[in-house]
């Protein structure tokens, strides 16, 4: 991709809240659908440099939108404040942020809440077959439009960890840093069967056309409560509430009233109350279907990525697959980030992944963490994670001096 005068000037390229940014028209997907008039929503902090190589693009996690920080217009804290703004990990002050709401998701982005232009109304049921791929796509589109040849680095939690590999599996050369924070390069068996719980909890209301919005309430309530308890360790849950009993009498469906289900209650109708049932039921499968190695690189971002035909059961197969794929990438430097308390994403993914792009012969770092919280660490941890964060891109910037750090 050459820069062109139809690419926005860098000074007009400063710290903005949400704005939508249009997808190629369709949008084809992995899964053999397509999507019309297609957007992401993205904010970003910071200012791009004159020559475009400061930009880090963040990838979320499954229930979060693009608003990951506050701006300078008093906007609320996002759902990475202590990692993004001056002098922070991703400091604003050297580094241009890009935060891309998942394709999928109902924070803007085209998701099954968002209106299908071919009927006129919600997608809901009929979104099509969505892949992590694609969500990665969708983001890259974005970088796209702002100008950007080359990313200082791919940043992303959770469900952004996958994202941040299938991007680099379909744009090997398109980033300099690989950073991938309680992802993996598949899920195992024990996320799939707690998301696919999820599913049959939420799918049995969402699917059902007859169903209230009270029933389709009470699916979202469960299956977050499910999703809390396969994030969350069990030490922390034990040091923080133990069997202390609530104040409420036990008039509940569960017939108990402790402190912990009050607290898991209170969890889940947050969430209920911001989330889309689709959005929920389409990425999470997404997140399910993902795996690294079958996938190839794109000629554009308007290509679906090329899928080898694996046997995910075949282990040899699938290492085979994925050391093919590893050796394709072109980063200069990779940070991988687990946490030994982490169940869905055990750490021992995180040292797969890992190992599979240190003999691909890229220098990466293996960063061993432990916390009560579990998968949520990178949301609570705010130290640890932005001491291993800002270490890692500032190597990247001085590689540019010639004075990187080992």
């Amino acid at each position: 991709m050459s820069s062109t005068a139809a690419f926005p000037p860098t000074s007009s390229l400063a710290t903005g809240a949400s704005r939508s940014f249009a997808l190629p028209s369709p949008f084809r997907l992995q899964g053999g659908g397509e999507l019309v008039g297609a957007v992401v929503a993205v904010e970003t902090w910071g200012e791009l440099n004159p020559s475009r190589d400061n930009a880090v693009l963040v990838f979320t996690g499954l229930s979060v939108g693009a608003h990951a920080a506050s701006h300078s217009d008093g906007s609320a804290a996002g759902w990475w404040e202590k990692q993004i703004g001056s002098g922070k990990a991703l400091d604003t002050d050297q580094l241009f942020v890009i935060c891309v709401n998942s394709l999928g998701s109902c924070f803007g982005s085209t998701g099954p809440a968002a209106t299908n232009p071919a009927t006129g109304e919600r997608y809901g049921t009929t979104f099509p077959l969505l892949h992590v791929a694609d969500i990665a796509r969708a983001g890259q589109a974005a970088v796209e439009q702002l100008g950007i040849q080359k990313l200082l680095a791919v940043v992303g939690p959770s469900l952004g960890g996958m994202t941040v590999m299938a991007h680099a599996a379909q744009f090997p050369a398109a980033a300099r840093g690989l950073v991938s924070i309680s992802g993996a390069l598949a899920p195992h068996a024990y996320a799939v069967a707690t998301r696919s719980l999820q599913r049959e909890i939420v799918g049995t209301a969402w699917r059902n056309p007859a169903a209230s919005k009270a029933e389709l309430a009470t699916a979202m309530r469960h299956a977050r409560k499910v999703g809390v308890l396969s994030y969350i360790g069990g030490d922390l849950l034990e040091t923080r509430f133990g069997r202390a009993p609530a104040q409420a009498p036990a008039d509940t469906a569960s017939g108990t009233r402790f402190e912990v289900e009050s607290w898991l209650d209170y969890q889940a109708a947050k969430f209920e109350r911001v989330f889309d049932p689709g959005s929920y039921w389409v990425i999470s499968r997404a997140m399910d279907l993902f795996e690294f190695g079958a996938l190839q690189p794109v000629a554009s971002v308007a290509t679906p990525a090329a899928t080898l035909p694996l046997d995910t059961g075949n282990t040899a197969q699938v290492a085979a697959a994925r050391t093919t794929g590893a050796a394709r990438l072109r980063h200069e430097r990779a940070l991988v980030v687990g946490v030994h308390e982490d169940h869905l994403f055990p750490l021992e993914q995180q040292r797969q992944l890992a190992d599979l792009v240190t003999a691909a012969g890229i220098p990466t770092k293996f960063l061993e963490m432990n916390s009560p919280h579990g998968h949520d660490a990178f949301l609570v941890e705010h130290e640890a994670f932005a001491q291993a964060l800002k270490r890692f891109l500032n190597c990247l910037r001085q590689q540019d001096r010639g004075t990187a750090a080992a």
